[in-house]
């Protein structure tokens, strides 16, 4: 049986990682302060299991990570952070530091021990943002990892998640470095997706808003592109890399076969809620990047395919706000 601790885990990808985890029989630790309003039925079930503990513990402090023993654990995946895109404008500096303490606590913990487990860090494409803004039409589509990053507007608070996923990156470098962690893997996260996601990513707030009744339906810009990737094939992906003899590496978890029009994604809501659309078009958010496409070269070398198109996952994701929101 393995041992995995997972920070963040009550998140959107870090309570289906447990899950799965624990479905293959692995002794599973969720550490979350639990940002969302109540613990949802889904989350119980999980650790009402056997197999599952439970911490509710603030990441942001030192003595969180005190508490642990870093020779009881196999694994560890940093998943800890406030994710979407309304909280980097209404929450930044708690955005920012929920993202830099945790990481620099986990490191600190890590660092005072020899028995080193193997750790996986999400980071996220948004750390591109600033690159691609300053580039303009010769930024990479589809993106390698080895693109520079940059901060191209310090004033912009959207910057608080992506500064706090590019600090996590060096922090691991540097730490590196002076205590010799060499037992990780950054993963990048490119627009994942999937049940259970929150209210901020934008596919299920195209599909609350749907159900909720907004019509007309207003999109924000829309002329925007991204790959989606669905939760199930990001899962794999990550397992590959986990369980794959690579270090230090830097490798993109995304979808680089079907990039979509934000507005053609908001036709797919429609069609599938059974709706002839009706869009009002506002102006796109600051800051907001025309064009996310990964290059996953890469990940495709541990022999990762996509298994889920856009339509079956925005199905399956349009069927669970339905049955939890309505």
């Amino acid at each position: 049986m393995t041992k995995i601790l997972i920070t963040g885990g009550a998140g959107f990808v870090g309570y289906h990682l447990a899950k799965r985890e624990a479905d293959l029989g692995n002794e599973v630790t969720v550490i979350d302060y639990f940002e969302r309003p109540n613990l949802d039925s889904d989350f119980k079930e999980l650790i009402a299991r056997d197999n599952v503990i439970f911490l509710k513990k603030d990441l942001t402090l030192e003595q969180t990570f005190n508490e642990l023993q870093t020779d009881y654990y196999d694994i560890v995946y940093h998943l800890a952070a406030l994710n979407g895109t309304a909280n980097f404008y209404n929450y930044p500096a708690k955005v920012l530091k929920i993202g830099c303490l945790s990481t620099i606590y986990l490191l600190d913990w890590i660092a005072a021990h020899k028995s080193r487990p193997k750790i996986i860090y999400t980071s996220s494409s948004e750390t591109y943002a600033g690159t691609a803004n300053i580039q303009g039409e010769d930024f990479p589509i589809p993106t390698p990892e080895d693109v520079p990053l940059t901060i191209d507007n310090v004033k912009n608070v959207r910057w608080s998640y992506g500064a706090s996923k590019l600090i996590g990156e060096v922090a691991f470098y540097s730490y590196s470095k002076m205590y010799d962690i060499n037992n990780f893997n950054i993963v990048r996260f490119h627009n994942i997706y999937g049940p259970r996601m929150g209210q901020e990513h934008v596919v299920c707030q195209f599909i609350i808003r749907f159900l909720k009744g907004e019509r007309p339906f207003k999109i924000f810009g829309g002329d925007e592109t991204r790959a989606f990737c669905f939760i199930d094939d990001a899962l794999e992906a990550l397992d590959k890399i986990t369980n794959s003899k690579m270090q230090k590496e830097i490798i993109h978890i995304g979808n680089d076969s079907e990039e979509v029009l934000i507005t053609d994604l908001a036709k797919i809501v429609f069609d599938i809620g059974g709706e002839e659309y009706n869009f009002n078009r506002e102006p796109a958010p600051a800051g907001c990047v025309k064009r996310r496409c990964p290059d996953i070269k890469k990940l495709k070398s541990l022999g990762i395919k996509k298994q889920i198109s856009l339509r079956d996952g925005v199905k399956e994701t349009f069927k669970w706000y339905k049955k939890n929101y309505e």
